[in-house]
């Protein structure tokens, strides 16, 4: 199947999400309708890599799909930006290891350090609890980070300075998920904590979380290079991509339809509005088309198997890139729910259901400010953080 029928396929299911958006909000997990269609369009998979069966799209393909289905619906594209995320961790894994779990419907979790492993014969003894583990309602496999651990201290450092963190995959069965997700925006993710409980995980279900440079894939291609942690952002900023052009055509046919106050200039006949919304759209389509331009300049560093520096500082300077565009998105957002007026505060409204979830989105670890820092220090010359 080519890239474009995958997109095509993600744009015909935006009536079903549209039409399933209450009941995927109000039983907080992606309905059982909407999952299915993404696990019988393929969907799940296009970040699989291809030797496993999946279809390990290009850069453009997967954030042209997830903002796709942010737009129908932020809650179903922010759950299945991770679902397709954790696929492409696949490619991390013991090919092998990684068969068994590829045809499983969708993966999970959550890769914050929070769980420990002790190395043992064959792999290690891991142990964890964890939050936020979006997508988890559907998932088949699910996965998490571990500090790795001699005894009571931290082990060393790798041979490349990085923490010594390993990620793992494992199958849900093998995970206590706790199915208590209530907030106020990205409602309907299923992001539950869950607890990974002590148990053997074989040494080729996990890989180094923060190798420095271009990270080693064990199947896939080059988009694999590019790390767990900036792999993992690219669907999140097509998201908030696609949240905030869904804002602006909410915004666009409430003022097109009339909203007034009395005494007032119509809203759509005014300048104020008119400079805003025409800058907000600007902004909106000048961020799709930066963050694919950082994106695949990474990809395409990798591909040239360039050195460790300028790999280091081209996912430096795409993460700094990822959190700009999410809170560019999120001031679209926020600045366009603020003129709808009463419009948008009622529950069924589409606008403030794309304020709360970006608000919320946008809070994401990956999107710290933090990212800036490291940007400027090597701009100024001084050494980034080791991790």
């Amino acid at each position: 199947m080519t890239n474009d029928e995958l997109l095509e396929r993600a744009r015909a299911l935006r009536g079903l999400i549209e039409a399933e958006a209450s009941a995927t909000e109000s039983h907080a997990t992606m309905s059982p309708a909407v999952v299915d269609a993404l696990d019988e369009t393929g969907l799940f998979r296009i970040l699989v890599p291809a030797e496993l069966g999946g279809y390990e799209v290009d850069v453009n393909t997967l954030i042209a799909i997830s903002e796709e289905l942010a737009y129908a619906d932020g809650s179903v594209g922010w759950a299945f930006v991770q679902n397709a995320t954790v696929g492409g961790y696949l490619a991390y894994l013991d090919p092998d290891i990684a068969a068994t779990l590829a045809p499983r419907r969708a993966g999970a979790g959550m890769f914050a350090p929070l769980g420990v492993a002790h190395e043992e014969p064959g792999g290690y003894r891991v142990s964890g609890k964890f939050s936020f583990g979006s997508g988890s309602g559907h998932a088949e496999f699910m996965g998490g980070a571990a500090l790795v651990m001699h005894g009571d201290e931290v082990a060393a450092p790798g041979e490349d300075g990085s923490l010594p963190v390993i990620g793992f995959l494992l199958p849900s069965e093998n995970v206590m998920i706790a199915h208590n997700w209530d907030v106020m925006g990205l409602r309907g993710t299923g992001s539950y904590d869950f607890e990974v409980p002590e148990q053997h995980v074989e040494g080729g279900a996990t890989w180094p979380l923060l190798e420095r440079g271009t990270a080693h894939s064990l199947t896939g291609g080059p988009i694999y290079g590019l790390g767990s942690i900036v792999l993992g952002t690219i669907g999140s900023v097509a998201f908030a991509v696609g949240v905030a052009q869904r804002a602006l055509d909410e915004m666009a046919a409430i003022a097109m339809g009339g909203r007034n106050r009395l005494g007032q200039t119509p809203l759509v006949e005014q300048q104020i509005f008119q400079r805003d919304f025409g800058r907000h759209s600007i902004v909106v389509q000048s961020a799709r088309g930066f963050m694919r331009a950082q994106y695949n300049t990474a990809v395409a560093a990798i591909t040239a198997q360039a050195g460790t520096d300028e790999v280091e500082q081209r996912l430096r300077t795409t993460k700094a890139a990822a959190t700009f565009v999410v809170e560019a998105c999120r001031d679209v957002v926020t600045t366009t729910w603020r003129q709808s007026g009463s419009a948008g505060i009622r529950n069924s409204s589409v606008l403030q259901r794309c304020f709360r979830d970006l608000s919320v989105g946008a809070g994401h670890l990956v999107f710290d400010d933090r990212n800036y820092n490291e940007y400027a220090k090597s701009v100024l010359g001084l050494d980034p953080a080791p991790y």
